[in-house]
This record gives C-alpha cells, structure tokens and sequence, in this order.
C-alpha cells in the first residue's frame, strides 16, 4: 500500500472520529474494514500515534455534542445499519 492511500485512509479516519459517531478508534477500525469493505485500513491504525490522535478527536467530538463518556450504543455507532435492522425485524 502506497503512503498517499495510507495518508488518506488515515484523513478519512480523522473525519470520522471528528463526526462524533464512533467513541474510539477500534470502532473506526472495523467501520472501514468490514462495513465498508477496506482490508487495507487494518494497517492504518498499527502505529500508537495514530490511535491516540483518533481517541482524542473522538472524546472531543462526542464532547461537543453533550456525551460526556465513552459509553455509545452500538445503534448510534453504525446508525446506518442500525436504522436497517430495526426495520428488518
């Protein structure tokens, strides 16, 4: 994988956590590997610099929208696929 796919993985992974929908990088993680099909992205998060940069961004986000802790349903943390489940069932 070339550093400029890396750098946008990375970029878009920056936007996610600043959305304030995902309460770590982990969730991040396995939004981009198994929901949006990115194998790739697995190797984004190896280096521990990226990982507290993402988990900072998250706790800021959520902190602005009025959560005050990690704790996030696993409804709001895939809200498209959650809205699709609830209809289903």
């Amino acid at each position: 994988m070339d550093d400029l796919y890396l750098d946008r993985l990375r970029e878009l992974a920056r936007q996610m956590a600043r959305s304030g929908r995902y309460c770590s990088w982990r969730l991040i993680q396995i939004e981009l590997r198994f929901m949006r099909g990115i194998p790739e992205a697995g190797q984004c998060f190896g280096d521990a610099e990226i990982r507290a940069e993402l988990d900072t961004l998250c706790r800021e986000a959520l902190r602005r929208k009025g959560r005050t802790s990690f704790a996030l349903s696993v409804a709001a943390a895939t809200e498209p696929l959650g809205g699709q489940l609830a209809r289903a069932g």
